[in-house]
């Protein structure tokens, strides 16, 4: 997913075990978002409903923060 890849996605993809429900759920949400941005007319089209966004937005940040106390956990 180009357009929502960040250091945080990263992070989450390679930490956290991809087997998880919220793992899973976070996947198919930034899927559901890309699959709707490629079916966008242009990039001015409104294409992604913002509750879509928030919710994928605050599950990436609550996973983000599971996986950097993990990293924390196996680093002592």
């Amino acid at each position: 997913m180009k357009q929502t890849k960040s250091g945080k996605s990263d992070i989450i993809l390679h930490t956290l075990n991809p087997y998880d429900p919220e793992m899973q759920h976070y996947i198919s949400l930034s899927k559901k978002i890309e699959q709707l941005m490629n079916n966008a007319e242009d990039e001015n089209d409104s294409c992604i409903p913002i509750e879509l966004v928030a919710e994928f937005c605050v599950l990436q940040e609550e996973l983000y923060q599971k996986a950097l106390k993990k990293n924390k956990e196996e680093a002592n």
